[in-house]
């Protein structure tokens, strides 16, 4: 997965190989074998917008993927901010 700082918004791509990887699990949810692409609000970590549209997939599928590109994004995003409080603890 890869993640991408939007400013109020973060965003996930789940590559096409990681789609295959993901459909191992969920054989029968009809998501299509590219990469998928969600973005999340940073507040509430609502998701706003997906890639493409996935509306004749299985709904349980498409919300478990969410989820997983929403925990990959919170993983980032904690990240980014233990370096920020790091860097201000040592002046920088």
């Amino acid at each position: 997965m890869k993640y991408q700082d939007n400013g109020c918004f973060h965003s996930v791509t789940v590559s096409r190989d990681e789609v295959e990887a993901f459909k191992e699990q969920w054989p029968c949810s009809g998501i299509p074998s590219r990469s998928v692409w969600f973005q999340f609000d940073k507040r509430n970590g609502d998701l706003v917008d997906m890639r493409p549209s996935l509306e004749s997939s299985d709904g349980g599928a498409v919300v478990a993927m969410s989820q997983d590109a929403q925990a990959f994004a919170l993983k980032r995003l904690e990240a980014v901010m233990q370096r920020k409080e790091l860097a201000l603890a040592n002046g920088c």
